[in-house]
């Protein structure tokens, strides 16, 4: 539960941050945009300020995941609510931007797809985002592994290539089904199509856990790891899950200006 309320968390912050990394770009370009629910108004301007705002959200989630993945990785081995959150923030940011560029030839709704059709890209270059959307997938699959055996409490035995595929579907893969279904309350009052899409995309971030279960990865040594860390579900989880969701509920679902 620790990891779903985290995974939850960090699906409504990062889509937060990745619409105010519009907004912000829009407000910078002298439009009034506000962010709703997973999505943000946004203003159409010339080619160079559509341009701008549409690649704003991608630049600004990739940005934050990558300096939480840094942050996390400087971290010694431990298990913690605050930990698994870092890690979700670091692989959602990352994989919100990897997975619009496989889905760019599909989902015309998407930031890529977005900017492909103002540049008035042919289908074959779609394709070829696409094809680096995977690329990308695969080449992250083995360090997401690594991080995410990091975050592994001491109790849990990794000496197998089937017992760290056990802890990732245990602690990863299953939590991000739960924690799905925790995302959807978020949308309550909100537009039923922008919602729609926003937990189509949360439920697209399986595909770096499926790498990750097989994609081998560097476990941490037992000693690397605190015994006496809490598993039991922390109350910080709850609560932060709570105030996000409210959040969501009673300001986003109207809109809230930048």
């Amino acid at each position: 539960m620790n990891s779903a309320l985290a995974f939850a968390c960090a699906q409504l912050l990062t889509a937060a941050l990745h619409e105010a990394g519009h907004g912000v770009a829009a407000q910078l370009l002298g439009f009034s945009p506000s962010i709703y629910a997973f999505f943000e108004d946004n203003p159409t301007g010339n080619i160079r300020q559509t341009l701008t705002i549409l690649a704003a959200g991608p630049v600004a989630s990739v940005t934050l995941g990558a300096s939480f993945w840094v942050w996390y990785s400087r971290q010694k081995p431990h298990y913690a609510f605050g930990r698994l959150l870092l890690l979700w923030l670091a692989l959602l940011g990352v994989m919100t931007v990897v997975n619009y560029l496989i889905l760019t030839p599909w989902l015309a709704a998407g930031d890529t797809a977005q900017i492909a059709e103002v540049l008035r890209w042919p289908m074959p270059a779609r394709y070829g985002m696409a094809a680096i959307g995977l690329a990308l997938l695969v080449g992250l699959a083995r360090p997401a592994a690594t991080a995410i055996l990091a975050v592994s409490p001491s109790t849990v035995t990794l000496d197998s290539p089937r017992a760290r595929r056990r802890f990732i579907m245990r602690g990863f893969y299953l939590p991000l089904l739960v924690g799905i279904a925790l995302t959807a309350l978020a949308g309550i009052g909100g537009r039923p199509v922008a919602i729609g899409y926003g937990l189509l995309g949360t439920l697209g971030n399986i595909d770096i856990v499926v790498a990750a279960m097989y994609a081998g990865g560097a476990s941490p040594r037992v000693d690397e790891r605190d015994p006496d860390a809490p598993l039991r579900v922390e109350p910080a989880a709850i609560v932060l899950y709570v105030a996000l969701v409210l959040l969501y509920v009673l300001a986003f679902s109207r809109g809230m200006p930048i």
